[in-house]
């Protein structure tokens, strides 16, 4: 469910940082999206979601 207000650029510059973290520490462990959407309790495509940022 999209918000219905855009945040501030601190908080998306946050986010996206946040997104890309966890995406390269899933590469560097060679961990699939599905195994750590699994592992986080939550759908792949929210794990997709999480590490684009949004």
């Amino acid at each position: 469910m999209p918000t219905p207000h855009r945040p501030p650029v601190a908080v998306r510059r946050a986010l996206r940082k946040l997104g890309s973290d966890i995406r390269d520490a899933r590469r560097r462990r060679r961990l699939t999206m599905t195994v750590v959407a699994e592992r986080a309790f939550t759908s792949r495509k929210t794990l997709q979601r999480i590490e684009a940022g949004g």
